[in-house]
């Protein structure tokens, strides 16, 4: 493993100002998404997987004084990291669409994840988050079992959550300058 280089390291601390943003924001604003994984992605997109995984797990940590479920989502945040330098080598940022489609990757992952995770939390119940609003009735009115109500309306909230997540890193990649991006282990794919 490569040491990760002092930009990097410098990076760590705004992703994770940004993930704590978005999600205050959500809150402040009742959305129904979570917007918590902007830092994660941008930095994971620009400097790797690793200081992309840390921004994700320190910033769930953080989020548990408040919270102390979401430290046991940290190992969701850490895999959009690894995700999006992944996603970053295959260039999936440059271009439009790819990112959308990206959202859906990214969605689909923190889904399942997210659902499974919340699963063995709650006792194998619905949670009390903004999930179960749309969980309880694919089960009492459609008929799903409970697990597959959960992890389909998780599917779905995070479908809606990372569309604008992805949505903003592609912009904030698209603005960056040049003599920033040249100096960032995966930026070079972003330079115009």
């Amino acid at each position: 493993m490569k040491k990760m280089d002092k930009l990097a390291v410098f990076l760590i601390p705004i992703g994770v100002a940004v993930n704590f943003i978005g999600a205050q924001i959500a809150m402040l604003l009742k959305l129904p998404v979570y917007l918590d994984a902007i830092g994660t992605i941008v930095v994971g997109a620009l400097c790797g997987g690793l200081p992309g995984a840390i921004v994700g797990v320190i910033s769930n940590t953080i989020n548990s004084i408040t919270y102390p479920t979401y430290i046991w989502y940290g190992v969701i945040s850490a895999i959009y990291g690894v995700l999006a330098a992944y996603l970053s080598k295959k260039k999936v940022f440059c271009t439009f669409w790819k990112a959308i489609l990206a959202s859906i990757i990214f969605a689909t992952i923190g889904g399942i994840l997210n659902s499974c995770i919340t699963w063995i939390l709650f006792g194998f119940d619905f949670a009390t988050d903004t999930t179960a609003l749309f969980a309880l009735p694919l089960h009492t009115v459609v008929g799903l079992p409970k697990f597959a109500a959960e992890m389909i309306a998780a599917i779905f909230m995070d479908i809606a959550d990372k569309f604008l997540s992805v949505l903003a890193v592609f912009f904030i990649l698209k603005s960056m300058p040049n003599r920033f991006l040249v100096k960032l282990k995966l930026g070079e794919n972003y330079i115009k």
